[in-house]
């Protein structure tokens, strides 16, 4: 092991990340940039901790793994890929020798997932922790897993400089905690949002300007200016090699899909200044000696689910305060620096502290089939490192249901199996399968490949300005499918080399589709290895570009399928990926459509396909008309006889009832779904009475509909005998409640199903029959209708409420000479409540004990009563 002059601040706490690891076999590190714990953590687990077998470091970026394992190879003075090596996507440098492993996140995670007892391994630090990816955190559970229940010699170790560490410690426990210091020199932040013209000028002008400003302040040493991606990384090297502050230096790009060899370049120490114009690979793990500034764009590109697509993707946000104070350190590595950052200390202070975690903000599918492949089959019980939300993991659930990957219990099928082989998501891996059974495997990565990134091409039919040059593009395209019309732009996008003048006249971004291309051709390497031996003979000679649309050589397959039947097969694949999305018009003179899930949508107007029935693989919420609409794009036309081909289970034929309320009449109707969408529907057929009745009830019972003869009546009749069932139960008579009435209702309009047959029947002679024959007589005697006094010729009727209580009421005088007592119901146990109406027939008095009554407050009613009605009785 080389020597460290100075000893980096790392080894200060060596020894008791030494004893802790010893003492519990798990440990949270704390260690701030420029600490050194990267490249020195996996040395002292190896070279004094006594760990046996592998230590395996994970890394969230490919760049900062392969470059780590080269410094520390370096450092031991061993050549790369015997003790130290790295395992990266296309790349695989190491050997039986090696000892220390620099990995990323993905490479862990399938390993772990394929074999939990990680055979001959001995420890796992999980580097750079903070930033949360959603790899980093099942490997983690997936690790502690394989300690609690196999492997409990394992050794982990989990480290960053901005880490949550009582969360952790938590996770861990029981583990270590160790916080170190670092070696990070001051660094002068300016903000220079307005000064810069944020609103005006793209990102790249205001970093060159920025940089400009530097080299005026006398900037000595390479700056580092980070930006979203390759696209504005190119950008900005050409706006900062344009101005004469740049003579002398050398600018370079540095991101991910930069060969070795380039970024190789950007980061070692070379004879002069540079510039490195990078992505976020720059902000943790690696170092880049000798730079004193840095150019903070603000923007990276964050991993977020489309709902758009149904997939995730790569959308470019702003960065959050802590990855904002990890790239500012970035100059005060080697000396005092200086951070430009092009937005406004007030805008600053506005952005989160710190990034949402992946698992909170990216679609579960592909993680979801790769635990259930595993044999994790209660995901809402994984030991989440923090848990996902609930409608996540149910959206995860559905879709991989809907595309067979799973069964209705859960549990994983044979072809979610072959789905999981690919590194891709869900849908993509269901769609390449089907591909490679109907030999379009390169049109299916193609598609695949459009899918990933940005959009290279979308015209509107209507757009005058380019008609000429959209017929060019539209000429001779399959209206089967929208994707047609983009592989149609990819090929002329390929015939004009991609280059942007040319590829501008037609309305197609040149360098997106040039991408595109770049993703298809990675896609079919990582396609399993049938896939790619029954593919190849037809792979496209031309780097990074894939073949050409279905129907012209060479993508047809070698066993003479025409055009059409091509062309059909890529609508096939299209379809599987998509089921979900799976729409029907509403009619031929609209774009409105019905979706399975019980949704809606409407159709973009610059859509090909004319087909009543298709899949749309974009769905976007646009406020259209007042309201808010989701617009389907990149529509798939669909055969009908597919959905019984493929997905059998889910067809279903039936006979729906229904009350119309423009006709008020019951109906039904033969319906053909699949899953929740009805895609056929016939009149005709006899309506079921019991079914026609209950739903004449509910539009009763609504008020939607009246029954005439339900009237004061039978409610009075109703609440005597809730009555009698309330103060007297030993008569066993049921109450009418309301679930009672619905049964009552459904009763009266039995053997009908219209309105006109119900609305005059007679209520009460059924609603009498709720209660058995007999028991009408504790009706009568314990709930009367009315009671006679003795200064009335007509007996009083009695008012029953829904509380319990009865009522009687009549003019006061009619009350002189009547005892209270008599005025008991329900076999004397319940009081009427009387109320005493003065001459106008309003209430003055209301009571339940008439005795006292005439001993109290009679005398004040009287006082109050007599002298406005003086030629009544008062006693």
């Amino acid at each position: 092991m080389l020597e460290q002059n100075p000893p980096l601040p790392i080894y200060e706490v060596a020894d008791p990340l030494v004893e802790g690891l010893r003492a519990h076999g798990r440990l949270v590190l704390s260690a701030p940039t420029g600490s050194g714990k990267s490249t020195q953590v996996p040395q002292i687990l190896i070279d004094r901790a006594g760990i046996e077998g592998e230590v395996v470091v994970l890394q969230p970026r490919r760049l900062a793994a392969r470059l780590l394992a080269k410094r520390v190879a370096a450092e031991r003075g061993v050549q790369l890929g015997e003790e130290v090596g790295y395992q990266i996507r296309f790349e695989n440098r190491v050997s039986a020798r090696t000892r220390i492993r620099f990995v990323t996140e993905a490479i862990l995670l399938r390993q772990i997932l394929q074999d939990p007892s990680l055979k001959g391994v001995g420890a796992v630090v999980f580097d750079e922790f903070h930033e949360r990816h959603l790899t980093s955190d099942l490997s983690l559970a997936c690790a502690l897993q394989s300690v609690q229940r196999q492997r409990p010699d394992l050794k982990l170790v989990v480290m960053s400089a901005t880490l949550d560490i009582e969360q952790m410690e938590d996770f861990l426990q029981p583990c270590a905690r160790i916080e170190a210091g670092g070696r990070l020199y001051p660094v002068e932040v300016d903000y220079a949002g307005a000064s810069l013209g944020r609103e005006a000028a793209p990102v790249w002008e205001r970093a060159a300007r920025a940089f400009k400003q530097l080299q005026r302040d006398g900037l000595r040493g390479d700056a580092l200016v980070f930006m979203p991606g390759a696209f504005e990384i190119r950008k900005t090297i050409a706006a900062i090699e344009a101005l004469p502050e740049s003579r002398g230096f050398e600018v370079l790009p540095l991101y991910g899909e930069l060969p070795p060899e380039a970024q190789d370049r950007a980061v070692r120490t070379g004879d002069g200044p540079k510039v490195i114009v990078s992505t976020n690979v720059a902000e943790t793990s690696i170092t880049i000696e000798g730079v004193r500034a840095v150019i903070d764009g603000g923007l990276a590109r964050i991993a977020r689910y489309d709902a758009r697509r149904g997939i995730n993707s790569i959308l470019i946000e702003q960065i959050s305060q802590a990855s904002a104070e990890q790239r500012k350190g970035r100059a005060g590595r080697t000396g005092p620096g200086r951070c430009i950052r092009l937005w406004s200390e007030a805008e600053h202070e506005a952005r989160p502290g710190h990034e949402t975690p992946e698992v909170k903000r990216v679609d579960l599918a592909e993680t979801l089939l790769m635990l259930s492949v595993a044999g994790v089959t209660d995901v809402d019980a994984f030991p989440w490192f923090e848990s996902p939300e609930t409608t996540a993991l149910q959206r995860g659930k559905h879709l991989l249901h809907d595309l067979g990957a799973v069964d209705s219990m859960g549990a994983v099928t044979d072809m979610g199996r072959r789905m999981s082989v690919f590194p891709l998501h869900p849908r993509y891996a269901r769609m390449l399968i089907e591909a490679e059974r109907l030999g379009v495997l390169p049109d299916a990565a193609l598609v695949a490949g459009i899918s990933q990134g940005r959009p290279f091409y979308r015209a509107s039919r209507e757009d005058l300005v380019r008609r000429e040059q959209i017929r060019q593009v539209e000429d001779q395209v399959d209206e089967r499918s929208d994707y047609f019309l983009l592989l149609r732009a990819f090929e002329l996008a390929r015939a004009a080399k991609f280059k942007p003048p040319a590829c501008s006249e037609l309305g197609i971004h040149g360098v997106a589709a040039r991408q595109a291309g770049e993703s298809a051709r990675q896609i079919l390497q990582l396609a399993p290895r049938e896939g790619r031996a029954r593919s190849s003979s037809r792979e496209h000679e031309e780097e990074g570009c894939p073949p050409a649309r279905p129907g012209q050589s060479p993508a047809l397959p070698k066993e003479g399928k025409t055009a059409s039947a091509a062309e059909d097969a890529l609508c096939r694949c299209l379809f599987l990926a998509f089921a979900d999305h799976l729409c029907l018009r509403i009619d031929k003179g609209t774009r409105r459509c019905k979706m399975v899930h019980g949704r809606s949508g409407e159709l973009r107007r610059e859509s090909l396909v004319e087909s009543p029935l298709f899949v749309a693989a974009e769905l976007e919420e646009r406020e259209l008309r007042g309201e808010v609409t989701v617009l389907l794009g990149l529509a798939t036309a669909v055969e009908p006889e597919w959905l019984s081909e493929y997905f059998p289970e889910d067809m279903s034929e039936g006979c729906l009832t229904e009350y119309d309320p423009s006709t008020r009449r019951v109906s039904t109707k033969r319906q053909t779904r699949f899953r929740d969408l009805v895609l056929e529907e016939k009149e005709g057929g006899e309506v079921d009475p019991g079914q026609a009745a209950g739903l004449l009830a509910e539009e009763v019972v609504s008020g939607r509909l009246n029954l005439k003869k339900w009237n004061a009546g039978v409610e009075h009749w109703i609440q005597r005998v809730n009555f009698v069932a309330r103060h007297c139960p030993e008569t066993e008579v049921a109450p009418i409640d309301e679930e009672a009435r619905q049964l009552l209702i459904e009763q009266i309009c039995h053997g009908a199903s219209s309105y006109k047959e119900i609305k005059d029947r007679e209520v009460l002679p059924t609603v009498k029959e709720w209660i058995l024959p007999e028991q009408h007589y504790y009706i009568e005697t314990y709930a009367p209708e009315n009671i006679g006094l003795p200064r009335r010729n007509r007996p009083v009727k009695l008012r029953y409420e829904s509380d319990g209580r009865a009522f009687i009421a009549s003019k006061l005088q009619d009350f002189y000479d009547v005892k209270g007592e008599t005025l008991r119901i329900a076999n004397g146990r319940v009081p009427l409540v009387i109320e005493l109406l003065a001459p106008n027939g309003r209430p003055a008095h209301v009571t339940d004990d008439l005795d006292g009554f005439w001993d109290g407050a009679y005398q004040q009613v009287r006082k109050d009563l007599a002298g406005r009605y003086p030629k009544h009785e008062w006693r």
